[in-house]
């Protein structure tokens, strides 16, 4: 009976010495051809993209903005209406006071004849 039984893993002790004297893969050298380059500013990862707003974005923001005098528009015209309700309601009460004291024109009439 021996120390290690075939077919099973881990084999001889020093086997994993082998393993970890294996060099991991690393990527060749870059070749470098004419010039190269200088890196200015802040690296790509931390550049942040600008961001310009598109025809649609400018066309709904101007719709909006459209929606907003409007309803602006309105909302002055109902105060305007509230303020002008209390002089309708006092030229309504004078013209009724004027009429009762001309009188229908049956009754007009009438008193003529």
């Amino acid at each position: 009976m021996g120390n290690a039984q075939s077919g099973f893993p881990g084999g001889p002790p020093g086997d994993k010495d082998k393993k970890k004297e294996k060099k991991k893969w690393e990527p060749p050298v870059p070749t470098t051809i004419g010039r190269k380059k200088n890196k200015r500013g802040p690296s790509g990862a931390a550049k942040l993209p600008k961001v310009h707003p598109t025809i649609r974005c400018n066309l709904k923001l101007l719709k909006l903005d459209r929606i907003h005098d409007y309803l602006l528009m309105e909302e002055e015209f109902v105060q305007n209406q509230q303020l002008l309700k209390p002089q309708e309601e006092k030229t309504q009460e004078e013209r009724t006071r004027v009429d009762e004291l001309r009188g229908t024109p049956m009754s007009v009439g009438t008193l003529e004849e």
